[in-house]
């Protein structure tokens, strides 16, 4: 069972990540959208309610995440598919933009909890208690600011990879998509 990558395509360990932090990413996504479409509606206990679960979500990934992103650049890289080379670095860049906006995700949205004195609460079952004594306005509007920046990254990067991956397998039918399901037979 091949467990990392190879040079011929992905391991189950890069599998697994990858499909666990996609579902991580649409989960945050939609809990973090809706909890903003409830509060610019006025309504604060929807609102409440919904960031609750985004903030329990996101800390119970977390590690997740950052397991996918030190995977990536801990393993092989799968030889890339034959394209034009502005697709080579489109898709490159994709990826590394990708994994740098999970990263500023993870940090900002811990930064924005505890910058506002409160504690991270994952679920009513654990809550990890903030470094910060009271409320850090600098420190939490950066947060917010940085939290702003890497979701809309994350929608525009993630855009672009889920169009790669359908031009790959409608158009160009290579096996990329296939590749990201099982690994390669030996």
């Amino acid at each position: 069972m091949q467990m990392i990558n190879s040079k011929a395509g992905y391991g189950w360990l890069s599998i697994a990540l990858h499909w666990i932090a996609a579902l991580a990413i649409v989960l945050m996504l939609v809990t973090g959208f809706r909890a903003d479409f409830a509060g610019e509606a006025g309504d604060r206990a929807v609102r409440s309610m919904l960031m609750g679960w985004h903030i329990s979500l996101g800390a119970a990934f977390t590690l997740v995440l950052l397991a996918r992103v030190f995977a990536s650049y801990a393993q092989p890289r799968p030889t890339p598919f034959e394209q034009p080379p502005v697709l080579k670095f489109l898709s490159s860049a994709t990826h590394q933009i990708l994994l740098l906006a999970i990263l500023v995700q993870v940090g900002s949205g811990i930064l924005a909890v505890w910058s506002g004195g409160r504690a991270i609460n994952v679920f009513d079952v654990v809550s990890i208690a903030s470094p910060f004594a009271e409320r850090n306005q600098d420190a939490h509007e950066l947060a917010e600011l940085l939290h702003a920046i890497g979701r809309w990254t994350i929608v525009g990067a993630l855009a672009l990879h889920m169009l790669g991956a359908l031009k790959h397998a409608m158009i160009d039918r290579d096996g990329v998509l296939r590749r990201m399901l099982a690994p390669a037979k030996a």
